[in-house]
């Protein structure tokens, strides 16, 4: 199997042989990360990894740590390697850039609910530009609770239009069901009108069990 060369992965384990399970596992990690990037890789079949072949993807993803690619990040996560917290933790500690940050804050999240992700989310929302656009504005839903619907009518107090249209549309989507073929400025709800709904209970509700039901229904936590 043709594996990238940014890649370590020692040559016995590229030239197999393979289940398939765990040449599909190498492929889309090593080869071509394009649709796991995209979040439109099914990751079931990693259901179907023995303990052997688990335990050397887990080693695998660790020894490509270093590399900082966003699918090797998302590798930790989808293999649930908690041993790994650790080596996130450090490699967090030591970045400064606030989207990778984010990037691997969302991993240790997803792997322990690790409250750093919360506090990168906070430190981020500061930020000019809004960073809370396409991939990390699709994380805060990551939450999964209260939290992610506070944190969506906050970021209508963005200064720049861009990033205010984009959060105006994502809660439009979830309140309603469907993405709307629209600009956000003719959305049904604009941002006065979620800031008046805020605090009804029964909207709180609606759009926590709208997050469940997106989060449930993506391929691989995108």
């Amino acid at each position: 199997m043709r594996l990238l060369d940014s890649y370590d992965i020692p040559e016995a384990v590229a030239a197999g042989p393979h289940s398939p399970a765990f040449g599909k596992f190498l492929w889309n990690w090593f080869g071509d990360p394009m649709a796991l990037s995209r979040g439109e890789l099914d990751l079931t079949f990693l259901k179907d990894l023995t303990p052997a072949e688990l335990a050397l993807a887990r080693e695998l993803i660790r020894r490509n740590l270093h590399v900082r690619h966003t699918n090797i990040f998302q590798g930790v996560e989808a293999l649930g390697d908690v041993e790994a917290a650790p080596i996130l933790r450090k490699i967090l500690d030591q970045e400064t850039d606030l989207g990778w940050r984010l990037t691997i804050a969302g991993a240790l999240w997803k792997l322990n609910r690790d409250p750093v992700f919360v506090e990168c989310l906070e430190h981020a929302k500061a930020a000019k530009p809004s960073m809370f656009q396409y991939v990390h504005l699709a994380r805060v839903l990551w939450l999964d609770d209260e939290r992610a619907v506070d944190f969506l009518i906050d970021l209508l107090d963005q200064p720049d239009w861009g990033g205010r249209s984009m959060v105006l549309s994502l809660l439009n989507a979830l309140e309603l069901g469907k993405r709307l073929p629209m600009s956000a400025d003719k959305m049904p709800h604009q941002p006065a009108d979620y800031r008046k709904l805020r605090n009804d209970p029964a909207f709180r509700a609606h759009m926590v069990a709208a997050i469940h039901s997106r989060n449930a229904a993506s391929k691989n936590g995108r």
